[in-house]
């Protein structure tokens, strides 16, 4: 089950958040899918829903 849009614009805020952890590419990623929600309010496919979980996952991690 895909999350709804507030639970992708949470994600995407926290990995913003931690744009230090983040590569460039993934930087850009990220800001391009809370254009993609915020503006035009629309969904993720399920490539960069996979995708953005992985990259939350990552660098909420609490692990060193």
């Amino acid at each position: 089950m895909k999350p709804h849009l507030s639970e992708w614009a949470q994600m995407i805020e926290d990995c913003e958040q931690r744009e230090g952890q983040l590569s460039d590419w993934e930087r850009s990623f990220v800001a391009s899918l809370g254009e993609r929600i915020v503006k035009h309010g629309m969904g993720l496919t399920t490539l960069q829903n996979e995708k953005l979980t992985q990259i939350w996952d990552r660098v909420t991690s609490r692990r060193p």
